[in-house]
């Protein structure tokens, strides 16, 4: 099942196909945010700028255009309610539960007339690529993957852009380096930023047998939490892990997990969130930090800077 559900999101997710198409779609977006909060002089980079590209560029490449971004980002906090809620709430799940049923509905319509008339957006593929001629993926089949995807993927990116920003703010040494040098330094950054402050907390997975990590055996049918915030910390891989630093080579990270359920989002999320900073970069002569204090994150599961209000020209 897992290999049928990958070879549906892959395609429009390869590399190749997302360097193909990644600025055409981040860049108009980008834009017109970036204007806005240039002719206001500054703002709330988090709100009025990394969440927008995000959301959109994501509903975009799957054919959801037509869904508002405030609908989109409703989505996703509902989505997240659901996720986060592992006391078992009544009432939060009560919330996902519902915005899980309104997505049903709104999304339903848009796969029943790509099943008829493909295209190239990403629902069309997860219905109809790799798929033995005159069959189709059912539409019951697609949702849960593609609920996954709105969680995981609408967000996240925009959010691990800030945690990157943010970094980079509180370095301005390090800054100076990326603006002289963005080609080279800039995905530096990002890699740095996405392990600093990991987007995702967790992966959940479930044990298929026994087995003993670290000294302590796991029963067979358990279930286990996987804490990428804390690998991507790991005082035996990185030296200093708390400090931001864009010139650590130290290995890989482990914001996207590993294995078989590797982020499948994790070329279009690395590119998209490089030609977001990469147009804030280009465009913005001068960006600081207002003088708010520390820069403060919030959230566990979905973490990212609670705001980055900035001066900006």
């Amino acid at each position: 099942m897992h290999k049928n559900l990958r070879s549906g999101v892959d395609p429009k997710y390869h590399p190749k196909r997302v360097a193909a198409y990644m600025d055409d779609l981040v860049l108009p977006i980008a834009r017109e945010y970036h204007e806005r909060l240039r002719d206001s002089g500054g703002g709330d980079l988090m709100s009025d700028y990394f969440e927008p590209i995000s959301i959109l560029s994501l509903a975009r490449s799957l054919g959801l255009g037509h869904v508002d971004l405030e609908t989109l980002r409703r989505w996703f906090f509902g989505l997240a309610l659901g996720a986060i809620n592992f006391e078992c709430d009544p009432e939060r799940q009560a919330v996902a539960d519902a915005i899980s049923t309104e997505i049903t509905g709104i999304v339903t319509p848009v796969m029943q007339k790509l099943i008829e008339k493909p295209d190239d957006s990403a629902l069309s593929h997860m219905l109809h690529d790799d798929m033995p001629e005159g069959e189709v993926r059912t539409i019951e089949f697609v949702l849960p993957t593609l609920k996954v995807l709105l969680l995981g993927g609408m967000q996240e990116p925009g959010h691990g852009a800030g945690s990157i920003v943010a970094g980079l703010l509180q370095n301005p040494d390090q800054l100076a380096e990326v603006k002289g040098d963005p080609d080279a330094l800039l995905p530096r950054a990002v890699d740095e930023g996405l392990r600093w402050v990991t987007p995702i907390g967790t992966q959940t997975r479930q044990t298929t047998q026994a087995v003993e990590i670290g000294g302590v055996t796991i029963p067979a049918n358990q279930p286990v939490a996987a804490v990428l915030a804390s690998a991507s910390h790991c005082e035996s891989r990185f030296t200093d892990p708390g400090r931001f630093d864009i010139h650590r080579n130290e290995g890989s990270h482990a914001a996207f997990g590993f294995g078989h359920h590797f982020c499948a989002g994790r070329w279009f999320a690395r590119q998209q969130i490089t030609s977001a900073l990469r147009y804030l970069i280009d465009h913005s002569p001068e960006i600081a930090l207002r003088d708010d204090g520390p820069v403060q994150f919030r959230g566990w599961e979905f973490r990212a800077p609670s705001a980055l209000n900035v001066t900006l020209r």
